[in-house]
């Protein structure tokens, strides 16, 4: 690690003089292909050096991009090997979690883990130089969660690798514990998942798994009948965590802290039952509303006591809350009761979401690797449900976009919450509140007041930029009435939209569908900046922004 921290500490701090100095916009490298309608680019929103530093440009159904925003390059990965007619309406999304799971077997040290479950095959130190900038490999989580182990969840990055298709991997530093055989680990690497356009056939819905290029097909039940005109994907990871947060560590900590060596920080249970877990008496969870966080998951971390209990993750369907130790009434009982006093962290639920034109259903997909259910509704793993969440007050139209709130912190009065996503309709100035907490299947409240407006149709989209400026900023990019191209600053904490810069010098052509804006986030020490990118409408040229103020 210390590699990693001398790399860091080189970069430049943030000395930003306001009105002074401005955001300035520096062209890249061009992108390989032209963005064309339906194509996208498709980014990691983690807030740590454990985010793929990668961009990922889908252009067509035989081509996938890749960008690396440490050195600036290009180059062609693969062909998606999409079904149907690519064009308006084809989406892509990265998702942190859930890239490469199995088990561990015999012969591992604190330091080096021996893998039993059969992977696509990787070479020699393919895992150990791929997820970060270069100087460091993917981080791994190992859950020591077999009968007689440890108990413990903890991460490492990779090293070194053997080849194979069941690598031995190699760790930075040493665990607490030596994994027993039976033990589990997830490779904390992603998936790129692409949509295709068209009519809805096997391959339109397809995943790349980052850490082995692994291509697959997934479920398309409960899609349209076709996919046309826009989509929008949004990923509700459990990755992503507030600013001041490690991934890991969810959306509230308390006192309690597992994997010693990397210190995350963690709630403590009081009490436990075959479906329900009880929070902090003070502190940490004690200060949440009731059902503030209604849909997302509870995940146990550590459990030295019953350690076939760690790793489970569970929807919550309900708790109590308002001052008193919170109860959390699950949506499935847990497999392996946790006991009275295990830790666990509050995370969003690994799904994910998806406006398509035409359309007010809210479509979910489950991309856990096992079923959730949330009491009322259940979703199989690689499943699609138009029912788990409620329909939107409007149908979906082009130039429609996802904000998020998970980077910030709540106010105090807990008017803004890491449950609220704010949804631009498409096509007009409205924008949606969508509350994943706000009722069993989320609420939906119509054209909410903003501070602010913009005209988001053909050609308007945007991102979340959840790690810097507490983590409250999305970035859009649109025409206005005036034709002038521009870039806005939509608040998700205060609900406030600005003009941030203007790109009419860098931006020109016929405005088509597609998602043209990604954030990186650059790491300074302690300090977090995004990086805005954008590609040119029916161009490959391609411009960065850090955003110092």
């Amino acid at each position: 690690m210390g590699g990693i921290n001398q790399r860091e500490t080189r970069l430049m701090a943030n000395n930003f003089k306001k009105i002074i100095d401005r955001n300035m916009w520096v062209q890249s490298y061009p992108a390989p292909n032209a963005h064309a309608a339906g194509s996208s680019i498709s980014c990691d929103l983690r807030n740590d050096i454990s985010r793929n530093p990668f961009i990922q440009q889908v252009v067509s159904n035989t081509v996938l991009n890749r960008y690396n925003a440490v050195t600036k390059g290009w180059n062609f990965v693969v062909s998606p090997g999409l079904a149907g007619t690519f064009g308006a309406g084809a989406a892509s999304i990265f998702a942190p979690s859930m890239g490469l799971t199995g088990s561990i077997g015999a012969g591992c040290t604190t330091t080096k883990l021996v893998t039993t479950t059969v992977i696509t095959a990787v070479g020699v130190n393919m895992l150990a130089n791929r997820g970060g900038s270069g100087d460091y490999g993917f981080k791994i989580r190992i859950k020591g969660n077999t009968a007689g182990g440890s108990g413990k969840t903890e991460e490492r990055w990779i090293v070194a690798n053997t080849g194979g298709t069941t690598p031995t991997l190699w760790l930075d530093t040493a665990l607490t514990f030596t994994p027993a055989s039976g033990d589990t680990y997830e490779i904390l690497a992603g998936r790129l998942f692409m949509l295709g356009a068209g009519t809805t056939a096997a391959g339109i819905w397809r995943s790349f798994e980052v850490a082995t290029n692994l291509l697959a097909s997934l479920s398309t039940t409960n899609l349209p009948a076709t996919i046309t005109t826009d989509s929008c994907l949004m990923a509700l990871d459990e990755q992503y965590v507030p600013y001041d947060r490690k991934p890991g560590e969810g959306f509230i900590v308390g006192t309690g802290t597992y994997d010693a060596s990397a210190s995350k920080l963690c709630l403590t249970a009081t009490a436990s039952g075959a479906s329900m877990l009880t929070g902090q008496a003070s502190g940490g969870d004690f200060v949440v509303a009731t059902n503030e966080y209604r849909n997302f998951q509870i995940r146990i971390v550590e459990d030295t006591a019953i350690p076939t209990a760690v790793g489970q993750r569970r929807i919550i369907a309900s708790h109590t809350g308002s001052g008193v130790a919170p109860v959390y009434t699950l949506g499935s009982a847990w497999t392996v009761t946790p006991s009275a006093t295990c830790k666990y962290v509050i995370e969003y639920p690994n799904q994910i979401i998806c406006k398509t034109s035409g359309s007010t259903t809210t479509f979910t997909y489950n991309y856990s690797g096992a079923s959730m259910a949330n009491g009322t509704a259940t979703i199989a793993s690689d499943a699609w449900s138009t029912t788990y969440y409620g329909v939107a007050p409007a149908v979906n139209a082009v130039g429609g976009m996802w904000f998020p709130s998970f980077g910030i912190e709540p106010d105090v009065g807990r008017n803004a919450r890491h449950s609220f996503i704010y949804s631009f309709r498409g096509n007009s100035t409205t924008v949606d509140l969508f509350d994943i907490a706000g009722g069993v299947a989320g609420a939906w409240t119509a054209a909410i007041v903003i501070d602010g407006a913009v005209s988001v149709t053909t050609g308007a989209c945007g991102k979340i930029a959840p790690a810097d400026q507490e983590g409250k900023f999305g970035y859009i990019n649109a025409y206005t009435a005036s034709a002038t191209n521009q870039m806005y600053r939509f608040d998700v904490k205060n609900r406030v939209l600005t003009p941030f810069t203007p790109t009419d010098w860098i931006q020109a052509g016929t405005a088509v569908t597609g998602e043209r804006v990604a954030v990186i986030t650059a790491i300074d020490g302690t300090d977090k900046y995004s990086v805005v990118c954008l590609l040119t409408h029916l161009s490959t040229i391609f411009h960065e922004c850090v955003v110092l103020e």
